[in-house]
């Protein structure tokens, strides 16, 4: 995270680090109250409320964030002031795919080399046997992406060799913004790891993020997600 705070913080911007838990994945609902409530505190909290805002979203944060885009499609005019003040959006290694890309996703995050097809495994008779607390929130989550409620500039860091994400999906996802008029910049590599393109690419990264934020307008992004 320092790494990115030091891209950050030297350009004025403030940064609010919301994390993300595995159980907001495994347990959609926990995960839609836990979005409402950092909507909530962007919303109507200070010093918040009234800044302009630029979320960069890290793998599973990519599906938090999400999760807050579905309260802002449920609710438009509720969350209408927030969603005008959001001026960017970056994504960084999103987990798109199948079930089992995301049961797979799971099973990266245990330290354990030897336990992880047992959990990728689990994890798919868990989806199985909850199909409709787990699949049906995962298919919502994947709609609010190809149809946002924002029209803010994106930019997307991905690569070819990523298990956690369908380069194939993540290009269709691409080009639904862009038919649907949203400035899309995509920085893509053919071999690098995911959510450590940073420390992969340090250069290209650095120079995509900030020609992206060159072209927003950097004198009013004061804030950070």
């Amino acid at each position: 995270m320092a790494r990115y705070l030091e891209l950050s913080l030297p350009r004025g911007l403030d940064v609010l680090v919301v994390e993300s838990d595995l159980s907001h994945f495994l347990w959609p609902r926990h995960g839609l109250a836990y979005a409402a409530c950092v909507l909530g505190l962007l919303r109507d909290s200070q010093p918040f409320c009234s800044r302009p805002l630029l979320v960069h979203a890290f793998s599973i944060g990519g599906y938090t964030f999400a999760q807050m885009m579905v309260h802002m499609s449920r609710e438009p005019q509720r969350h209408q002031q927030l969603a005008e003040r959001i001026r960017g959006l970056v994504y960084d290694s999103l987990v798109t795919g199948s079930l089992g890309d995301m049961a797979l996703g799971v099973a990266q995050m245990s330290s354990s080399a030897a336990f992880r097809p047992l959990i990728r495994g689990g994890t798919r008779l868990y989806f199985s046997l909850l199909h409709c607390c787990t699949v049906r929130y995962y298919k919502a989550a994947q709609g609010v992406f190809f149809r946002p409620p924002l029209r803010c500039p994106v930019l997307v860091f991905h690569c070819c060799n990523d298990p956690l994400s369908d380069p194939a999906l993540v290009q269709e996802l691409l080009e639904s913004w862009r038919r649907a008029g949203i400035p899309v910049q995509a920085q893509a590599w053919q071999d690098s790891r995911h959510a450590a393109h940073l420390r992969q690419h340090p250069q290209e990264y650095q120079e995509a993020l900030l020609g992206f934020l060159k072209q927003l307008d950097t004198a009013l992004l004061q804030a950070r997600l």
